[in-house]
């Protein structure tokens, strides 16, 4: 018998988006689901629209929960509601704004044998570098795992003293967090190298505009991912790999955030991993970039910026 499958979705005013997405998860060819969604308090009509296509499913009605928060809390909140909530083996994320194919849960259950514990599917354009006998530490610190949704996680993973849940509050960056602790208790996971799930640039997500919450965010993903590595004897093994995603981390939000005095404010972050910038390797993209904000030359970076596209930064 195929095992229970939760698809964890958080709802937060997405109703330009969430039609196409609660359509994509009703249509699934996997029977065996629950679909557990949170609403973080919406203020448009997202809700109303989830429940009216639920209508149009009669078969799938019974396997589908609504929650509601009793006030906003952000996504790290509401995701975290979801997955307690789960009954399913396995935990199958998607964001509301975002959809999937619609054997995406039935591939992902199908590459999975039993004694697996994540199964990593792979977003389409986006190229999963990750094979099955890859790191998984090393691969997310490397930012080639930087997303929970469209993985199939067996619930139990989340129970493990080693997972954390990530503290309310943290937005952006939370799904690198999670997945942090995540990759670090899997003993066995699998890829699924053929695309299932379908990301949206919504212009009004947490992680479209950069502003100084961004910032604040990334700094506290920092904190938290230097705190597990250092308690799992790991800090030196891959500090000059973290000491690099610190810079480049860095780079990414001054490269789309338009605050020249958010810009200002963060230009000189991590100036002891910067004075080491010779051996971090940094491209050359990254290494202008970082030349620009440290010399606050705003005017040469808001030209660099518009007319040189983001991915030539890390090439």
């Amino acid at each position: 018998m195929q095992a229970l499958v939760s698809i964890c979705v958080p709802v937060y005013n997405v109703a330009p988006y969430i039609e196409r997405c609660v359509h994509s998860l009703m249509q699934q060819t996997y029977e065996n689901l629950e679909y557990i969604f949170v609403d973080d308090c919406s203020t448009d009509n997202s809700v109303s629209i989830l429940q009216n296509i639920i209508t149009e499913y009669p078969k799938r009605a019974g396997q589908v929960r609504i929650i509601h928060n009793d006030r906003n809390h952000g996504l790290a909140y509401t995701r975290r509601v979801s997955i307690e909530a789960a009954l399913g083996g396995y935990i199958l994320c998607v964001d509301s704004d975002d959809y999937i194919d619609r054997d995406a849960a039935e591939k992902l259950y199908q590459s999975c044998p039993s004694d697996c514990d994540i199964v990593l599917g792979t977003i389409y354009g986006e190229k999963n570098e990750v094979s099955d006998n890859s790191n998984l530490i090393q691969a997310l610190l490397e930012d080639k795992i930087c997303h929970i949704c469209g993985n199939l996680i067996k619930r139990s993973l989340f129970s493990l003293p080693s997972v954390q849940y990530v503290p309310e509050g943290l937005n952006y960056m939370e799904d690198r967090t999670q997945m942090l602790y995540l990759c670090g208790a899997a003993k066995n996971f699998k890829v699924l190298h053929k695309p299932i799930y379908h990301y949206v640039r919504n212009n009004i997500s947490i992680s479209y505009s950069k502003k100084e919450i961004h910032f604040k965010n990334m700094l506290s993903f920092w904190v938290l991912a230097d705190n597990y590595l250092d308690k799992h004897g790991l800090s030196r093994e891959y500090r000059q790999l973290t000491n690099k995603r610190k810079v480049e981390d860095k780079v990414r939000l001054l490269h789309f955030c338009n605050d020249v005095s958010v810009c200002r404010k963060y230009a000189d972050l991590f100036p002891e991993i910067e004075a080491q910038h010779p051996t971090l390797h940094l491209t050359r993209g990254v290494r202008l970039t970082r030349f620009l904000t440290h010399h606050h030359l705003w005017i040469l970076l808001y030209f660099y910026k518009k007319y040189v596209k983001f991915s030539l930064l890390f090439a």
